[in-house]
């Protein structure tokens, strides 16, 4: 497959993202980062559309549940957030923190996904 293809493949898939048609990207990856950071970002593809989980949660999963900073740091360096969902993880208390695109980003894509509750959106 050439860039030019991969290229038109990655816009139809997110097109279908954003249009509810999609819930899972079959896109090949190629992370570029520490093996820790590669760890994290794998276990990211693992949370399924529509749900969260926690800082903490993912921290335990990935059995590093004392490096959960080190955990977080990791999920903010994610490159190619959307593909990898980064925006699915949120604090233990259910607030939205921590998104390089912003929280008013992150909260449209939880809600595209239906991973928000009415209680948690008015808060935001």
């Amino acid at each position: 497959m050439d860039d030019d293809q991969l290229h038109d493949i990655v816009i139809e898939q997110l097109e279908e993202y954003f249009t509810k048609k999609r819930k899972h990207f079959n896109i090949p990856l190629l992370f570029t980062g520490t093996d820790f950071q590669k760890e994290v970002w794998n276990e990211l593809l693992n949370i399924p559309y529509g749900q969260t989980i926690s800082y903490l949660t993912l921290s335990r999963k990935l059995q590093k549940e004392k490096a959960i900073r080190a955990v977080a740091s990791a999920n903010g360096a994610n490159a190619i957030s959307i593909l990898v969902p980064c925006h699915r993880v949120i604090a233990t208390d259910g607030k939205l923190t921590g998104y390089a695109g912003g929280l008013t980003a992150k909260k449209k894509l939880l809600q595209l996904e239906g991973a928000l509750n009415r209680g948690q959106l008015d808060l935001f």
